[in-house]
């Protein structure tokens, strides 16, 4: 019994020590930051938990969404992700259909937020546009480090993750794919809980919520390096692989600050690509909550200007606001971080950004 009393107290020491980050500095964090942390780190917690301590084991692999609300890396309020551990020694059969979704991406990945020395980004990718599909959608991927016929994506050896990018223009309107993977090489059913790994097991699950909430809170603080406040910069495309950045998106990054009476005007011209889009996210880089609120807009719903143009107004709730086309609501937040997305685009010119009231739109 005091052993696995042992166990879950260095488990719940170590979320302490997750508890840090509330307080870093370069965020610049309010009460309401501070708040929107605690339930971040409980968001986390939940997301180490589930995906440390209900492994199946890498010869039985689940392609599995993120826990519900678990929000991380300016996600993208537009995407569906779908992820299964796995280990790259092994290869592994992804079989399924295709469905409406408007994008379909495959990435092998190596993060590890438990262990910060190894989140070294990913190997290969894999999108719809590269892949053979039968006349019904249906597609067959195999995943391994050597290289196969047919739809093929790479793992390093390093890969500890597959995770599939879905993007969505149409919420209402298409249906994401439905997919299942296998090992090649596995035999039997999984084996049973181990209760000499499920400790570390456990301990995983505490590193991930303190890791993955350290490593973000530097990348937000280092973007002031890079651009002034309520401007973008583009990323090396190399740095944005690194992480493990999809080669085919694009992405500009940006801190914002807004009075609640000033708005921040953004004009874009997009480029020629597949897919755009642009969204708020809090201090904490979590994408703000578009169940109830407007607060991203994508090539599908953005209201364009003759010219290809498009102008967007990112205010607080206010009569003048609400009269703009391409309004994207603060979400009662006075700054964080925010994203312009290419996917597949042909080049990629800068957003020019400006402040005004909003009495004088």
């Amino acid at each position: 019994m005091a052993r696995e009393q042992d166990i879950w107290n260095a488990f719940c020491d170590q979320l302490k020590e997750a508890g840090n980050v509330i307080g870093r500095e370069g965020l610049h964090a309010n009460d309401f930051d501070r708040t929107e942390g605690l339930r971040y780190l409980a968001r986390l917690t939940k997301a180490g938990l589930d995906t440390f301590c209900e492994l199946t084991g890498p010869k039985h692999p689940l392609l599995r969404t993120q826990p519900d609300m678990v929000k991380m890396g300016l996600d993208n309020p537009d995407n569906y992700y779908v992820g299964a551990s796995i280990n790259a020694k092994y290869d592994y059969r992804i079989r399924g259909n295709r469905g409406s979704i408007h994008f379909l991406g495959f990435a092998a990945q190596a993060q590890n937020f438990a262990s910060r020395s190894k989140v070294t980004g990913g190997a290969g990718h894999l999108n719809h546009g590269d892949m053979e599909f039968d006349e019904d959608g249906n597609f067959e991927l195999i995943a391994s480090q050597r290289p196969h016929d047919g739809n093929w994506l790479q793992l390093g050896p390093e890969t500890s993750q597959i995770l599939v990018r879905q993007t969505f223009l149409n919420k209402l309107t298409e249906k994401p794919a439905t997919m299942q993977i296998e090992c090649l090489q596995a035999e039997g059913p999984p084996a049973p809980l181990d209760p000499d790994r499920f400790g570390n097991q456990l301990m995983q699950a505490a590193n991930y919520a303190a890791g993955c909430a350290g490593w973000f809170a530097d990348w937000v603080i280092n973007m002031a390096k890079y651009s002034p406040m309520n401007e973008f910069h583009l990323p090396d495309p190399e740095q944005h692989r690194a992480v493990g950045g999809d080669p085919d998106v694009r992405i500009y990054l940006g801190q914002w600050q807004l009075a609640a009476d000033e708005a921040l005007i953004i004009t874009l011209q997009p480029p020629e690509c597949d897919y755009w889009n642009f969204q708020l996210a809090n201090v904490w880089a979590e994408s703000f909550d578009y169940r109830f609120e407007q607060v991203h807009i994508n090539s599908g719903n953005a209201k364009m200007n003759d010219d290809g143009s498009v102008e967007l107004l990112i205010a607080a709730d206010h009569p003048a606001s609400r009269q703009h086309a391409n309004w994207i609501s603060t979400a009662h937040h006075e700054h964080g971080i925010m994203g312009v997305r290419w996917v597949r685009a042909k080049d990629h010119p800068q957003p020019h950004c400006r402040i005004v009231k909003l009495d004088t739109i």
